[in-house]
């Protein structure tokens, strides 16, 4: 197991490099941040000397070692913008999308699996095939059609009463703020774990280890709950931890859509003003928590599965 870990820990490490290898260079590509645009008009000086403020006059690898530095000891640089610290701004952000993230999970996580096995052990009902037709609707509906569609007819203030964000800051919040966006990002995975949950249990249920079982007489209810669930829930667990992860990195389109100060609108808005520090740092900050998270998945993985570990 401890070889197992070193192994997926070092592949986390590359990937990470690579992936910022990668965004570094297509940053680089897209131009020049200060340079004159449109109405806007920097004098050459200005330039200069705002390149040379936040070293872009260096060559590339050169910005590139000194950013991989930086990153590793918790530097993300300044904003271009305001002239604030990107982490300052990164952690204001953080706590709205893990709030929003969490929600969504659960949602997923209470529909998706209980939806799952209901269209698994009542195979061909009418549950079943309800299951499948709703699943297959949400699957193919876009989200950002969920999303505006939810903002256009739910009015949070009337709907929804208030409750104090103790947890997240003094002031109190509309429980609409969070619950519109976790929908929205909650429906499409959802059907995704009950499609999973329901194959993966029909799958197990034609197991002989399942038929040995129900010969010696235990329950339907023994059978499913100990043997069928335990082992069907393994390709679940995988799938919502990298949602988790995708979650955490910032929900770009839903978070546009509902204005919700997260991690995801920060991204936008520093795309439009070609905020580059923002843009890094963010991205960063979305691969690291995918790739941490797809590792711990992977160590779960191989506990519950221990074949895993011998690949």
């Amino acid at each position: 197991m401890g070889k197992f870990i070193i192994r997926r820990l070092a592949q986390a490490v590359l990937v990470i490099v690579a992936a910022m290898l990668l965004l570094f260079v297509a940053l680089f590509t897209i131009g020049d941040p200060f340079a004159s645009s449109g109405d806007k008009v920097v004098p050459p000086e200005t330039q200069a000397a705002l390149r040379a403020k936040f070293g872009l006059d260096r060559p590339l690898p050169m910005q590139f070692l000194v950013y991989l530095r930086n990153l590793f000891t918790g530097d993300l640089g300044i904003d271009f913008d305001q002239r604030r610290e990107v982490s300052e701004m990164l952690a204001q952000a953080v706590p709205y999308t893990i709030r929003l993230a969490a929600v969504a999970i659960v949602i997923d996580i209470l529909i998706g699996i209980t939806a799952g096995v209901i269209a698994a052990v009542w195979r061909y009902s009418v549950w079943d095939v309800l299951v499948t037709i709703l699943t297959t609707l949400a699957i193919g509906v876009p989200t950002f059609v969920i999303g505006l569609s939810l903002r256009a007819t739910v009015s949070g203030e009337w709907f929804f009463p208030a409750v104090p964000r103790s947890a997240f800051g003094p002031e109190p919040f509309w429980l609409a703020e969070v619950l519109l966006p976790a929908i929205t990002l909650a429906v499409v995975d959802a059907a995704f774990i009950a499609r999973l949950m329901r194959g993966s249990m029909l799958e197990i249920m034609r197991a002989d280890y399942v038929r040995t079982a129900r010969a010696k007489g235990l329950s339907e209810r023994k059978v499913i709950g100990k043997h069928v669930m335990r082992n069907s829930v393994i390709p679940v667990v995988t799938y919502v931890g990298i949602g988790i992860g995708v979650l955490l990195g910032g929900a770009l389109i839903t978070e546009t859509i509902f204005q919700y100060q997260g991690v995801g609108f920060l991204l936008y808005k520093a795309i439009l003003s070609n905020n580059n520090p923002i843009i890094m740092a963010v991205s960063a900050f979305a691969v690291i928590t995918f790739v941490t998270l797809s590792l711990v998945v992977d160590v779960l993985y191989a506990y519950l599965d221990p074949r895993i570990r011998l690949s």
